[in-house]
């Protein structure tokens, strides 16, 4: 699954507050290259509510294709998961890898070998410490866990 693809399965409200979590540079870069425009004013710039450009954001992004729009993805996601640390740690801690935190020294190819049933434990044990579902979902998607049920987005 591609970063354009996860980020249009995600749920609104889900979907703005990885934008909000996003640094104005990328967000504005996302916002710019797919024509959203601030709201303007007689001489003032004036930004549209964030809210309302994220909706229009994820919208325009569900006919998106291309390889940068896709890396711009990545990078919201990204920053948005580095706010979830808990959830990393959490994550990391269940399948016994050390981490800082839920930082890792190493490249995490270790998420690509996950079998099917490792994957419905993981997500079970992560919503039973109390981790949104669809949060899991993104942070396994992203990760790029085979075995991924979209059923398990709206559990």
């Amino acid at each position: 699954m591609d970063h354009i693809e996860l980020v249009t399965k995600i749920s609104e409200s889900k979907f703005q507050e990885v934008v909000a979590s996003a640094p104005r540079r990328i967000r504005e870069t996302l916002f710019g290259r797919l024509g959203i425009k601030a709201k303007k004013r007689v001489g003032l710039k004036v930004h549209g509510k964030l809210e309302d450009r994220a909706r229009k954001l994820h919208e325009r992004l569900k006919s998106g294709s291309s390889k940068e729009e896709n890396d711009l993805c990545e990078e919201l996601l990204r920053n948005w998961l580095f706010t979830k640390r808990p959830l990393l740690k959490a994550t990391l801690d269940f399948l016994e890898i050390e981490n800082d935190n839920g930082l890792v020294d190493e490249e995490p190819t270790f998420f690509e070998e996950l079998e099917a049933d490792k994957v419905k434990d993981i997500f079970t044990h992560l919503k039973g410490e109390g981790f949104d579902g669809e949060e899991v979902f993104i942070y396994l998607a992203f990760m790029k866990v085979p075995n991924l049920d979209d059923s398990m987005l709206a559990a």
